[in-house]
């Protein structure tokens, strides 16, 4: 994935502000902070839920616009997991939670 100068814009409100990212093929990524940092938004524009007001997004190499699912199949995501063991490493909740294999 490459995010370019990503920005969004609701009205007066800016809930993501210039973000650039690479992202690279068979790794795992997290966005981790506050309520209202913009995760969830920057999400949706990855996967072409909503567009950027400014800047760009690939997946695979091809454009991300919204309304276009395509980037939903080339991808894995998982929003927002409720419940993890705290004694677990990220790895070990991966497998042992989700049972998935690393």
């Amino acid at each position: 994935m490459e995010v370019e100068g990503v920005v969004k814009r609701y009205r007066e409100v800016t809930a993501v502000d210039h973000v650039s990212l690479q992202l690279q093929a068979g790794q795992i990524y997290a966005l981790l902070g506050l309520n209202g940092a913009g995760k969830t938004t920057l999400i949706r524009m990855l996967l072409g839920m909503i567009a950027p007001t400014r800047g760009s997004v690939h997946v695979l190499g091809a454009a991300v616009s919204a309304g276009d699912r395509s980037a939903w199949a080339r991808t894995g995501y998982f929003v927002e997991a409720p419940t993890a063991y705290p004694e677990l490493t990220v790895r070990e909740n991966k497998v042992y939670r989700f049972k998935t294999h690393v």
